[in-house]
């Protein structure tokens, strides 16, 4: 099989890398070679059984002129700018060095720009779509005062809309990470759609960890939707927190929380989220927009944190424990929060179970999935 991302994932700094890597650990304990083609965040030495291009920025805020060119391409092309700003001719020459494949996997709307070779590659199309780009996209333009922003965004989340449609249509599968996705794209096109129960990461063995904060925060806070959930817990929850508490924001941008209270922290990126998770009596998890899965919410589940969350948060997780809260305005959020530090230490046995069943449910999802595709197939790929 060949599988074509954005970035390799084995480092998984990211959600999206580390979504990705569940998937290719999963393809490989169902018995199928899988080779990973991708960016590099760097130069360090790729893990076996990839494939990777030169190394470039993968943010835009770090790409320098290379922004411009993509987005130059993009106008010219009318393709989206986040699939021009992947698109390659030596990627797509590795590809096809490596082809013919049994299955090809187009990992991420973004990687679209391959549909028109995909015949090329592999006889059978999965997709596997992390989010409603297109969603999210539209969202973004909601929430930006920036007109000239705004516009791009637009032209972004209709580019993105065709494009989805394109891959429903012409994918064997699809496979999204939550029910209301799946429900997006079996609206678009003929693709069996699935949604699988993707799991949180392998948890390390239990350890003492001191609670250095009460409420924790984690995630990619410079994204503008996350960013506008972050504001909503500045602006409209931790007011109506007790000024005793200790509030950790952690991940990037987070530095913007920093000034907002006396005892609210920016902590920034930090090297092990599941340390920061296991550091706080409870995780607030403030989402406003979005779509996929939030895996922070796996991974506060998986390790015993209590977490309080909008229903929003908490898409695409089918059986939510009773640790888990959903709240849906601010005055509930806050509530919801000093009742979860009222209540006893989770079990770590319920916390480990939970996590079990969810990593076994996945592989099971994605074997039978695979075995769906039978050999004789032909995909709609025309």
């Amino acid at each position: 099989m060949l599988f074509a991302t954005t970035v390799l994932p084995h480092r998984q700094t990211s959600g999206g890398e580390i979504a990705s890597a569940a998937f290719v650990r999963a393809i490989c304990d169902a018995g199928h070679e899988v080779t990973v083609f991708g960016y590099p965040r760097n130069s360090h030495t790729s893990p076996p059984g990839s494939v990777p291009m030169p190394a470039r920025a993968i943010e835009t805020r770090n790409a320098g002129l290379s922004s411009f060119t993509w987005l130059a391409g993009a106008l010219a092309t009318g393709r989206p700018y986040v699939c021009e700003k992947f698109r390659s001719p030596l990627y797509l020459d590795r590809l096809l060095r490596a082809a013919p494949a049994d299955l090809l996997v187009i990992d991420h709307a973004q990687m679209g720009w391959l549909l028109p070779m995909a015949r090329r590659l592999a006889p059978r199309l999965v997709v596997i779509a992390h989010n409603d780009e297109a969603a999210l996209y539209a969202r973004q333009a909601e929430i930006t005062s920036n007109p000239l922003k705004r516009a791009l965004l637009r032209r972004e989340a209709r580019l993105l809309g065709h494009l989805q449609t394109a891959l429903a249509r012409r994918a064997d599968q699809v496979w999204t990470l939550s029910s209301t996705d799946k429900a997006v794209f079996d609206r678009l096109g003929t693709a069996k759609v699935h949604a699988m129960p993707l799991p949180a990461r392998p948890v390390p063995a239990f350890y003492p960890v001191p609670q250095t904060a009460d409420i924790g925060l984690l995630g990619t806070w410079s994204w503008d939707v996350n960013r506008a959930g972050l504001r909503w817990f500045i602006d409209e929850i931790y007011p109506r927190l007790p000024s005793h508490l200790r509030i950790h924001v952690a991940g990037r941008g987070s530095e913007m929380a920093n000034g907002a209270g006396p005892n609210l922290r920016g902590l920034g990126f930090v090297e092990d989220p599941v340390h920061f998770l296991r550091s706080v009596g409870v995780l607030a998890v403030p989402t406003t927009a979005g779509s996929g899965i939030q895996l922070k919410t796996l991974d506060a589940i998986a390790v015993g944190t209590r977490l309080v969350s909008t229903p929003l948060g908490l898409r695409g997780i089918d059986a939510v424990p009773v640790f888990v809260a959903s709240a849906q305005t601010a005055p509930e959020f806050a509530r919801s929060l000093l009742a979860a530090l009222a209540a006893p230490p989770v079990a770590r046995s319920a916390a480990t179970a939970w996590a079990e069943d969810r990593h076994r449910r996945f592989r099971a999802a994605i074997s039978q999935s695979l075995s769906a595709l039978s050999p004789t197939r032909q995909p709609a790929l025309a």
